[in-house]
């Protein structure tokens, strides 16, 4: 494979692995651990990423194929395109979040560098997004914003993917948008994004990336007084992070639900859930979070008026190292200090901080905290009765706060106003600024009263909806005793139901067990001891039963009119066949040899039967057999000569007398005198026919067959005699039995006949 075909299957697989982790992380242990620490503590997460970036090699896929990597080496010495842009992009935000815009930039640039040399298509669409979202942050230019973003999902439409990366990325737009348009306080439109971008969940299936929305869409409603529906989504987030043992979100769940409890003056609570946060944020040193979380636990013992604890909260801000490189932090934390101070009169204190950060103020444009200590400074001037400089600081403080939406620091500010001009003597003036401050105080409470009444009606929804859940609640414990009962039924039967499968697997062993052994007793009783064919045995059991008993039953019912119709009784051909080697093979081969060519020609002559066919082994050399003769016209000599055949094709061993001599009779006897022979005389006529044919094969050296037949007018009475071989002699001379052979000789053969019946 060449160094291009390497390269290009290189690259797509960093892409896709990179994209394969990014729902839940980054490509690398390292990188996933600082972009944890980015909101936590962004220095610690830039000192991650840079020593990534400079302990590691760059890899060049044009100097190593995959093959030539070893998995060391793939570990700790070496960063691929993909990860090195992701450490890039991670770096940019650190310096964002340390409020460095011109280096989170160069970051930036250097990330797409890398992405568009290596193709990393999926990673330059993400780099461009996050370039879209810290340029918004440092400028708030939303149309810029909108119109670049614009740009990519056109770049994205024209990709024509579907894949997860592509969702991925829809996500993160939609996300990014929304929080643009609730900055730009475009509520319903972020309400919207936010939906829409929940649609994603399926495709992304991170558990974190499920967190952090309910997070962000809580801040949403937070950021808009919507308290409620924030509560819900914050206590979504809450619980997922419990669940999910996520601590670095479950500390910014808490940080927030302090913040919305703060906010609606459940102080208590806002404490809890501070105090929970404090405890995560407490284990980073350099965490500018915990510095938020100690002033808003400040601010919350300012509120209840516990003035030494919240001075301790403030100097512990005040000494972290985040508040010293933080100008605003520094600045703010001082007012605070001063603020509280000013409860404690002690107001030299109080100056020596707003003096501190005078020159700070000066320096740089922070309208909020001007105003604030601007207020601060004419409460002083106030109580220290200087009335025209606490009007002057207390209108500045008033022009400042109205500009930047301070509500709670510009009702201060005109009340202050008020007292100073009543302290000045411009009873008009003061009277003025007194009616602007109940203006301003009765529009906010009216606020106030409008949120209680949407709170009273969400209330009202939330009542209908636990006493709805209550009843449902009371229903699924109904349902869940109902469904103990019927498992234990049904565990019940499924043991009853095993113990009667475990009883039928029993029985059905015991009774193949029988089978097999009454099969044995079967094979040992009814069959032959060395050829396996049917021995006399089952040739009596079978014959009387079948051809006597069940015969004689059915043809008496229909003589007596108890059947309708004739029954069609079958037409048997019977032939006794007597196979001289089986007589003289034992003394001529030895018992061995004898046994083996015993059971092989019996074998032989089981292959060879049809369905319809039975044989049996009379005695040692004779074997009867069996078959339907349903057409009467069938000749003897077919029969003979199928037999011949048969003991000519059988293979052996040694030389056998091929020679047979066969006896062959139809069952009935008499045609129409069914009931007239039983099975036993049927078998002396066949011993008849059969010693006939012997004596002739003797004779004639060679095989013979010997056919007696009855002819079809003969009488019963003909064979009614207790010696039916005298009886068929009789027969035979009297013209009612016909002598068929192959000898063609009926004269001599009856001579045989009359020879062999002489006692």
């Amino acid at each position: 494979m060449t160094n291009r075909s390497w390269k290009t299957l290189f690259l797509l697989l960093s892409t896709l692995l990179c994209y394969s982790t990014s729902a839940s992380g980054y490509s690398s242990p390292t990188l996933n651990e600082a972009s944890l620490l980015l909101d936590i503590d962004p220095r610690e997460a830039q000192s991650l990423v840079t020593a990534f970036l400079t302990q590691r090699r760059l890899i060049d896929t044009t100097e190593k194929t995959p093959s030539t990597i070893t998995r060391d080496e793939t570990e700790h010495k070496i960063r691929t395109p993909g990860a090195s842009v992701e450490a890039l992009g991670i770096l940019a935000q650190a310096q964002s979040h340390l409020g460095h815009q011109t280096q989170a930039m160069d970051y930036i640039r250097q990330a797409k560098v890398l992405a568009n040399k290596y193709q990393l298509i999926y990673l330059d669409i993400d780099v461009r997004l996050l370039e879209i979202k810290l340029n918004w942050l440092f400028d708030r230019n939303k149309s810029r914003a909108r119109q670049q973003i614009a740009r990519i999902e056109t770049r994205l439409d024209q990709m024509k993917n579907t894949s997860q990366l592509i969702q991925r990325i829809r996500y993160k737009i939609l996300m990014l948008q929304a929080e643009i348009a609730s900055r730009s306080d475009e509520n319903q439109l972020a309400e919207k994004l936010y939906k829409h971008a929940k649609d994603y969940f399926s495709s992304i299936q991170a558990v974190t990336t499920q967190i952090k929305y309910h997070i962000e869409f809580g801040k949403h409603f937070l950021s808009h007084g919507q308290y409620n529906k924030a509560l819900s989504e914050l206590l979504t987030a809450y619980w997922s992070a419990l669940e999910a043992d996520d601590g670095a979100q479950l500390a910014a769940t808490n940080s927030l639900l302090a913040r919305l409890f703060f906010e609606r003056r459940v102080l208590d609570k806002a404490l809890l859930y501070l105090s929970q946060a404090a405890d995560f944020y407490d284990n980073y040193e350099r965490s500018p979070v915990w510095v938020n979380i100690m002033q808003r636990m400040g601010d919350i013992y300012f509120r209840q008026g516990k003035y030494n604890l919240a001075l301790v909260s403030y100097l512990n801000v005040l000494d972290h190292p985040v508040t010293q490189h933080s100008k605003a932090q520094f600045i703010s934390v001082r007012i605070n200090l001063a603020a509280t101070y000013l409860q404690l009169y002690n107001y030299p204190l109080a100056e020596d901080y707003l003096e501190a950060i005078d020159p700070l103020l000066k320096q740089n444009d922070f309208p909020g905290l001007q105003g604030k200590a601007a207020l601060l400074k004419a409460v002083i001037a106030y109580v220290q009765k200087q009335p025209s400089l606490a009007i002057q600081l207390g209108l500045k403080s008033e022009q400042l706060t109205e500009i930047t939406h301070d509500h709670h620091t510009n009702l201060q500010a005109l009340k202050l106003l008020s007292n100073a001009y009543e302290q000045q003597g411009n009873y008009k003036k003061a009277l003025y600024y007194a009616h602007r401050h109940y203006q301003q105080n009765e529009s906010r409470q009216q606020k106030l009263n409008q949120l209680s009444e949407d709170d009273f009606k969400q209330q009202k929804a939330f009542v209908e909806q636990t006493l709805h859940l209550e009843g449902l609640d009371r229903e699924l414990k109904r349902q869940k005793n109902r469904y103990s009962s019927l498992k234990n039924i049904s565990y019940s039967i499924a043991i009853i139901s095993f113990v009667f499968f475990l009883v039928i697997l029993r029985r059905g062993y015991i009774i193949r067990h029988q089978n097999e052994e009454i099969e044995e007793l079967n094979n040992h009783l009814f069959t032959h001891s060395r050829s396996q064919l049917n021995n006399l045995r089952m040739l009596n059991v079978n014959l009387s039963s079948t051809l006597m008993q069940k015969r004689n039953q059915v043809y008496e019912q229909w003589y007596m009119g108890e059947l309708i119709h004739k029954p069609l009784n079958d037409k048997l051909r019977f032939a006794m066949i007597d196979v001289p080697f089986l007589r003289n093979m034992y003394l001529q081969h030895g018992y061995s040899e004898g046994l083996k060519l015993e059971l092989a020609f019996g074998k032989f002559l089981k292959e060879k039967l049809s369905s319809n066919a039975r044989i049996f082994h009379f005695t040692d050399a004779n074997l009867l057999y069996i078959e339907n003769n349903q057409e009467q016209d069938t000749q003897p000599q077919a029969l003979f000569d199928r037999i011949q055949t048969w003991v000519n094709e059988f293979q052996s061993s040694v030389p056998l007398n091929r020679i047979i001599r066969i006896g062959i009779a139809d069952y009935p006897f008499p045609p129409k005198a069914h009931t007239a022979i039983n099975e036993k005389e049927l078998l002396d006529i066949l011993l008849m026919a059969t010693s006939a044919s012997r004596d002739l094969s003797i004779k004639e050296k060679s095989s013979h067959w010997v056919y007696l037949k009855a002819i079809d007018n003969t009488p019963a009475a003909s064979f009614a005699s207790d010696n039916i071989r005298e009886a068929c002699q009789q027969a035979i001379s009297q013209g009612l039995v016909k002598v068929h052979s192959s000898y063609n000789n009926e004269e001599s053969i009856q001579n045989l006949l009359n020879v062999n019946e002489t006692p």
